[in-house]
């Protein structure tokens, strides 16, 4: 299946973070790209709470705030986050490519003040 990037879904979750959702018919996965330039969520943390994430970095650099440390991240890195890790980034036009399964829904993803 064939999905161009004119057709991904552009969501704007902050002024310093824009998603662009590749949507595709499986509950298994999901894929997006991202655009974090500052600071994810404002304030306080978020968490996935029905499926694990990989971040893995297209460009720029960022850190993850997690309450399993701090990481800091560059071109060519991931990281894996576990179902219900909670956690805030700060990234400097950090651009990702996003992993998830089973498929992230707006439902399951929790932001915590």
């Amino acid at each position: 299946m064939k999905i161009l990037k004119k057709e991904a879904k552009k969501v704007q979750n902050s002024p310093d973070c824009t998603v662009w959702e590749y949507e595709f018919p499986s509950e298994l996965m999901s894929f997006a790209t991202c655009l974090i330039d500052g600071r994810y969520p404002d304030k306080g943390r978020v968490s996935n709470t029905e499926c694990e994430e990989i971040y893995f970095v297209l460009s720029g650099d960022g850190t993850v705030h997690s309450e399993e440390g701090d990481f800091d991240l560059a071109k060519g890195d991931m990281y894996a986050f576990k179902k219900g890790e909670k956690y805030w980034v700060e990234g400097n036009e950090f651009r990702l490519a996003l992993f998830n399964a089973p498929k992230w829904t707006p439902e399951q993803h929790e932001i915590i003040s």
